[in-house]
């Protein structure tokens, strides 16, 4: 090894003593069975039995040895490698595939930026191994030397972070929260959606891993006390998103004013420090042990996104009726009331004008009734009744609770309707239903996307006009994007964003009058105030 070139003898240093090592446990028990039964009852064979004792022993001090490596990879420490180290590692990995249970198990590896991820452990799918995996790749390493450097470059590249995108499904609609990640998240299927969260472990529950998520703009839920440090060592950004943090709004302002595009900004201090509109382009946190964190105990459906999902599940649907079984809750959580199987098989689970056969519909039902899982009064899916009924209870969704926002806003006065109409808007995370191509035709056939359009113009344009007379330009964009999402080809909403004024049409300082008209034909309407707060000079 020593006449090697320096990479392949860094690499062959683990693989090919622990492969050594591997021989080594493997033929010592049969040489030392062999050749003690050779020389038993002679007297000439004391020393070679001596010698096979000896040998034993260090053979079980290896073994010894392996246990306690293997032990000490799975708490998260980082070894030096070597041929018993990247033995261990195997033999983990091993275990963590036949024994998923002992992964989930696992706490997150102790990760700071002056470590960097062994790579004889980079097959393990925890979850917490991956958020520590995806935190280090995200920090800053300063290695010394070129050797170092190498070995950082291979193995920041050896961790797959994929399954970390599946994390998406359970994330709610809302802006913060907490949710619970299965095992075996990892059967999920990945989600294409470059949505920024900040996530973080806040407990187990059993043997799930409790998450606390936030977007930029809201509060993120984390264990009380966390110091600075620890922050930086537990947050991590998803998907691709990296994390900076500040600690005061000084730093905050830099922090903004100089992030690059996948940067999600990180405030530590307390949130009531900054100003609402430095709060709307960070992430804050909150402490609060008379709150404490638990995983939320409710069934949601998603509709108001590109991709539909359900979110809260005890497990995840069988794969090859989830997209069915995503449908069926769908369509049972928007009726309140029973709903009959020929309505189902004819309407939701049909493929191709042909209607879903009994079957279908038994082994869909079962599959739902079985992730939906069951609470106080029984199981989530009601049992079908005798005249072929099925009903849900304790599944909530995006579409009716914006109904109800829109409903309860419209009986508001104008300032606390206006808060109503951003809550309502802040469900939308897409274009509904944009990319699904099969399915949800009843979407559309039973009025549900003109009734959303309805209610989202008027939520769009009414936030729009409250948000534009108080002087709040960037609210009163956001909201005619939200309501462009809800109907992308409403022409009215077209023509007032083009009439809206634009904080920052011609760039500079916006200390020129110009640059607060409004764009348009005419270029006819000014913003109520002349000059806006460095919040949103940062936010721009």
């Amino acid at each position: 090894m020593a006449t090697l070139p320096s990479g392949l003898g860094r690499f062959a240093r683990g693989p090919l003593q622990g492969f050594c090592v591997l021989l080594y446990i493997v033929l010592v028990p049969a040489l030392i069975d062999q050749r003690w039964r050779a020389v038993l009852g002679g007297t000439s064979g004391l020393i070679e039995r001596s010698l096979l004792v000896t040998l034993a022993l260090l053979w079980l001090g290896i073994i010894v040895t392996i246990v306690v490596t293997v032990t000490q990879l799975h708490r998260g420490h980082v070894l030096r490698r070597s041929g018993i180290v990247w033995l261990a590692g195997v033999l983990l990995a091993w275990i963590t595939v036949a024994l998923p249970s002992a992964a989930s198990a696992a706490p997150a590896p102790a990760i700071t930026g002056t470590h960097h991820v062994p790579q004889h452990v980079t097959s393990l799918v925890s979850l917490p191994f991956l958020l520590a995996a995806k935190r280090q790749r995200d920090q800053s390493l300063t290695p010394h030397d070129e050797a170092t450097i190498d070995a950082v470059l291979v193995e920041r590249e050896s961790v797959d972070l994929t399954p970390l995108r599946r994390l998406h499904h359970f994330f709610a609609a809302a802006a913060a929260g907490v949710t619970t990640i299965p095992v075996d998240f990892g059967e999920w299927t990945d989600v294409d959606d470059e949505d920024p969260v900040v996530v973080c472990r806040v407990g187990e529950h059993n043997g799930e891993t409790i998450l606390g998520y936030a977007r930029p703009g809201s509060t993120l839920p984390i264990p009380s006390p966390w110091s600075a440090n620890q922050l930086i060592d537990e947050l991590v950004g998803l998907p691709d998103n990296r994390l900076v943090f500040a600690g005061d709004e000084r730093a905050l302002l830099r922090a903004l004013a100089t992030r690059s595009h996948r940067t999600t900004v990180v405030y530590t201090g307390h949130p009531d420090d900054i100003d609402d509109e430095l709060r709307a382009l960070c992430v804050t946190l909150r402490r609060d042990d008379a709150h404490p964190i638990t995983p939320p105990d409710r069934v949601s459906v998603s509709l108001l996104r590109a991709v539909p999902v359900v979110l809260g599940l005890t497990e995840p649907f069988a794969p090859t009726l989830r997209r069915r079984c995503v449908e069926m809750v769908a369509y049972l959580s928007v009726h309140p009331d029973p709903v009959s199987g020929d309505r189902l098989r004819s309407r939701v689970l049909v493929h191709a004008d042909v209607d879903a056969s009994k079957g279908t519909l038994s082994n869909t039902a079962t599959a739902v009734r079985r992730s939906l899982g069951q609470d106080q009064d029984g199981n989530l899916l009601h049992p079908v009744t005798a005249a072929g009924l099925y009903q849900l209870h304790g599944v909530t969704c995006d579409v009716t609770e914006f109904h109800s926002l829109v409903g309860l806003a419209r009986r508001q006065s104008a300032s606390v309707a206006a808060t109503t109409y951003q809550r309502a808007l802040e469900l939308v995370r897409g274009e509904p239903l944009a990319s699904v191509t099969k399915g949800y035709d009843w979407f559309v056939l039973e009025g549900h996307r003109a009734r959303l359009q309805r209610d989202g113009e008027w939520a769009a344009l009414t936030l729009f006009e409250y948000a534009r007379a108080s002087g709040d330009v960037d609210r009163a964009f956001w909201a005619l994007e939200r309501g462009l999402l809800l109907d992308p080809d409403n022409q009215l909403l077209y023509e007032t964003l083009e009439g809206a004024p634009r904080s920052r049409q011609f760039g500079g300082n916006l200390t020129r009058p110009p640059q607060n008209n409004a764009v348009g034909p005419r270029r006819a309407v000014a913003v109520s105030r002349p000059k806006l707060r460095l919040g949103h000079e940062v936010g721009e």
